[in-house]
């Protein structure tokens, strides 16, 4: 079955729209999906320089992001055993497979979260993405990604805000503690609106 082209940038536009027409998170995720489903079947749809990797960790690539920072398009990179921390994004998320396969799994906190340092978190399913998968993720929404497979993997992340300057959490699921961290871009962004 051919698939239609659809570009980065044309999917940059639709997302604008959509950000900025729904108010509400659950409708800006439906909308957005079958959009990002489309990205990532789209042959040649993503540039190459999204996936640009790194040697010492997985690589989060800026694409896109509008001068008001409502939300960031990521390219995402793991090399064969590089993994994520158990974080949190603290707004919505879409990540989709564009190549490879990746092992996600999903957590809940089962505490009251009224302490800042400690949570008590529970894994709620794991599974293996392929190139297709979109997973799509509330505000809450807490995971652990990594590439167990012999190649690299590579995916587009779409978040409700400025992702690479935002503080989020990460988890230990042994001693509970709650780390802080800000995880930046691997790219320099010349111009924002650029894509």
């Amino acid at each position: 079955m051919q698939t239609e082209d659809y570009s980065t940038s044309q999917f940059a536009k639709d997302v604008d729209t959509i950000v900025r027409k729904y108010p509400n998170e659950s409708e800006v995720l439906r909308q957005i999906k079958p959009l990002l489903e489309k990205l990532i079947r789209s042959n040649g749809s993503v540039s190459a320089e999204a996936f640009t990797p790194r040697k010492d960790r997985f690589a989060m690539n800026l694409i896109h992001m509008p001068r008001d920072e409502m939300f960031s398009i990521i390219g995402g990179v793991w090399h064969p055993g590089q993994t994520t921390p158990i974080h949190d994004h603290l707004t919505w998320a879409l990540i989709g497979v564009y190549d490879g396969e990746e092992r996600e799994a999903l957590f809940r906190r089962t505490d009251d979260g009224s302490n800042p340092k400690i949570a008590k978190i529970e894994k709620v399913s794991e599974k293996i993405n392929t190139k297709g998968h979109v997973t799509v993720l509330g505000h809450r929404g807490i995971h652990r990604v990594d590439n167990i497979s012999g190649k690299p993997t590579t995916s587009i992340h779409v978040y409700g805000r400025d992702i690479g300057h935002a503080e989020r959490h990460s988890y230990d699921p042994v001693t509970g503690e709650i780390g802080r961290f800000v995880s930046g871009y691997c790219n320099v962004l010349r111009d924002s609106e650029r894509f």
